[in-house]
């Protein structure tokens, strides 16, 4: 019985744990809200090795 009421009890603090108001996906969000678009990715450019840097 001690198991099943720390279980529970682990259940319902994860279930709330950090949640701020109603939830939903970014596909379809609730009317009046516009997510905010992710910043574009942008690829890193290589180092340049040995020798390149100097143009030999």
């Amino acid at each position: 019985m001690r198991f099943f009421l720390l279980g529970a009890a682990m259940a319902l603090l994860a279930a709330g744990c950090g949640q701020k108001g109603p939830l939903y996906l970014r596909d379809s969000p609730p009317p009046g809200v516009k997510a905010a678009k992710p910043k574009p990715f942008e690829p890193v450019p290589y180092p340049a090795r040995d020798g390149e840097a100097e143009g030999k």
